[in-house]
């Protein structure tokens, strides 16, 4: 076999160059050239992709059997012409992208074992229970790690795998609209318009109810002597979704780490995973079909629709009791709110309470039942007194009060980022979409201000505020001189982190008449800087492979079972010290691969 992979998985998109050097990196030469045909060609059959990618049709089938079992082809048959189409899925290649994060995540919070099955699953791409646990004989094994599966499912981990998941999702909504449209009968009385929109709606509650289905719990779960767990014939894969939510958890607590504080964040934090698994999506699937939502602002109000629904439904809603029974032991948060800060100087509930138990005392009882009934009116105005004084004053003896925990809240939702929403009294809620706007804007800003300098950053700074302006009205405003601002705006400009204006004042527009305005639009500047690290990202994999690739004499040499573990005998002194040598640059590579894709996932639904 002759064929490569393309330069134009390269020059095509940095998508293209990331996703085709994973899939060459996990998955093989073959693999990288079917990934890489398909982006560029869209949907094709395995004819045409042999002839395309000029790989033998036997090694092509075989290939796309195993990149659709990892979830990185999806295909659709069609009706009319039987011929089956392979279309590329980016699912796949993310969750080997995500891999190691995850793992390492499910093993702090999980444990080894629970760990240890996710990597099963990623490795194989999607399962049976009943097949992975065919082959263990112990009894207390095997209810061990059905006790792991029903917790990795119940919490999220895991997901049902359905026919649906093979098939591409825009082949899946247009055979629905098809038909829904078809059954839609035209009439004098309704516009076309009016019609194709009730067809769309319809579409989408169907669309909508396919994807759901088969999650009853009879299909789920079965009962057997009294213990609840998995049915052997589900079919199970890894929900990138869920992981997805884990990190956007992450950046919003970094984000209240540094505007507010650790152990504000650490609250934060809490009050997150309390809520984490049933928080909107971060792809919904509406988005993902080409065509359906084109409008920016369709789309807003789309994502903010979705949001409110679940406070509606009291799924990303929660209350203080809530938050302390599972707040961590360790974390001690006494004497960490002042609260002559929070209170009105004039307000003493303290005395107030005080005052009153002194007012009724001074009453005269006349009867034993006027005087069971001051009692009982005296103890339940007391108790509310108390409740009143407990929400507002800080209870420094126990490490996790209710009092505390309100407090640092109270910070959370009163701050010029609202980090949290108070529905009613002690009830919260966390505006996603909101403050992820928030994430991305405050990275962008450190990004410059620690690569370009405080002076580019003051300037950007007064361009998003003036929203258009000229080097002169920069120049005043950021109170910089004209060379400074000249200097900074050419760098910007290079990034694409500003847009240039030309504005002619004479008709044949004279360059000596011209000036010229800037603006700075984040949605541009934000993508470009996606495109950037998603290159950078696949660059430092091109680079790891590549150095392997020209000692790879010396790597097969290692392989061999008579060398392992015995490299310092068997292997020449300078072998040894080119060993450690790729040693050291390949974990070099991976830290910065890290750092990088740190980046990359705050902005990657920009």
């Amino acid at each position: 076999m002759n064929a490569v992979v393309p330069d134009s998985a390269k020059t095509q998109s940095a998508k293209s160059y990331l996703y085709t050097t994973l899939a060459k990196t996990h998955l093989g030469e073959v693999a990288a050239i079917i990934v890489s045909t398909l982006i560029s060609n869209g949907r094709l059959t395995a004819k045409d992709l042999s002839h395309r990618s000029e790989v033998p049709l036997k090694l092509v089938k075989s290939t796309l059997v195993s990149l659709i079992q990892l979830g990185c082809i999806s295909y659709w048959k069609e009706d009319s012409s039987k011929q089956v189409f392979y279309s590329f899925n980016e699912n796949g290649l993310l969750i080997f992208l995500h891999s190691g994060d995850i793992i390492n995540h499910i093993k702090l919070t999980y444990g080894d074992e629970s760990a240890e099955i996710i990597q099963n699953i990623i490795e194989v791409g999607h399962m049976k229970i009943e097949d992975y646990l065919q082959n263990i004989e112990d009894p207390d094994i095997v209810f061990n790690k059905e006790n792991l599966l029903l917790k990795l499912f119940s919490d999220g981990w895991l997901r049902r795998v359905q026919l649906s998941n093979f098939q591409p999702i825009d082949d899946l909504w247009n055979q629905l609209y098809q038909e829904t449209l078809k059954n839609t009968p035209r009439s004098t009385t309704v516009s076309e318009i009016k019609r194709v929109n009730e067809a769309k709606d319809k579409t989408k509650l169907k669309f909508t109810n396919l994807l759901e289905s088969g999650n009853s719990a009879k299909e789920l779960y079965q009962i057997e002597n009294g213990i609840k767990k998995l049915s052997p014939n589900l079919v199970i894969a890894f929900n990138l979704s869920r992981f997805e939510k884990h990190r956007r958890t992450e950046q919003l607590t970094n984000l209240a780490k540094a505007r507010i504080g650790i152990l504000t964040s650490k609250v934060y934090e809490c009050a997150l995973q309390l809520i984490e698994q049933n928080s909107p999506d971060l792809r919904h699937s509406f988005l993902k079909i080409s065509g359906l939502i084109n409008d920016p602002v369709e789309e807003r109000l789309f994502v903010n629709s979705i949001e409110n629904l679940l406070v509606d439904d009291k799924k990303i809603v929660f209350n203080v009791k809530d938050l302390v029974k599972i707040t961590p032991k360790e974390l001690d948060l006494r004497n960490s709110i002042l609260t002559h800060n929070f209170l009105k100087p004039t307000f003493n509930p303290k005395k107030r309470v005080n005052d009153e138990i002194q007012d009724l005392n001074s009453k005269k009882i006349k009867t034993e039942d006027s005087t069971s009934n001051l009692i009982l009116e005296l103890d339940s105005g007391v108790l509310e007194v108390n409740i009143d004084f407990d929400m507002h004053n800080t209870d420094n003896s126990e490490p996790h009060s209710v009092s505390l925990i309100n407090h640092h809240l109270k910070l959370l939702s009163s701050g010029v980022i609202p980090f949290l929403i108070e529905i009613t009294p002690g009830t919260y809620t966390v505006p996603y979409t909101d403050l992820m706007k928030h994430v991305k804007q405050f990275n962008y800003d450190t990004l410059i201000k620690t690569t370009l300098g405080l002076d580019a950053f003051r300037i950007l700074r007064c361009l998003k505020s003036l929203k258009l302006a000229d080097e002169k009205t920069l120049s005043n405003s950021s109170l910089l001189k004209d060379k400074t601002v000249r200097n900074e705006l050419f760098k910007l400009m290079n990034l694409n982190m500003i847009e240039i204006q030309e504005v002619p004042r004479s008709a044949d527009r004279a360059a000596s008449k011209t000036f010229y305005l800037f603006r700075h639009k984040e949605f541009s500047a934000y993508n470009f800087l996606h495109n950037s690290l998603t290159f950078c990202m696949a660059d430092i994999l091109q680079n790891i492979q590549q150095f392997k690739n020209d000692n790879k004499i010396l790597l097969e040499k290692c392989e061999r079972e008579d060398v392992k573990g015995n490299e310092e005998e068997l292997l020449l002194e300078s072998e040894l010290k080119t060993l450690k040598n790729l040693q050291v640059r390949e974990i070099n590579n991976i830290g910065k691969f890290n750092r990088i894709k740190t980046l990359y996932e705050i902005f990657d639904n920009c």
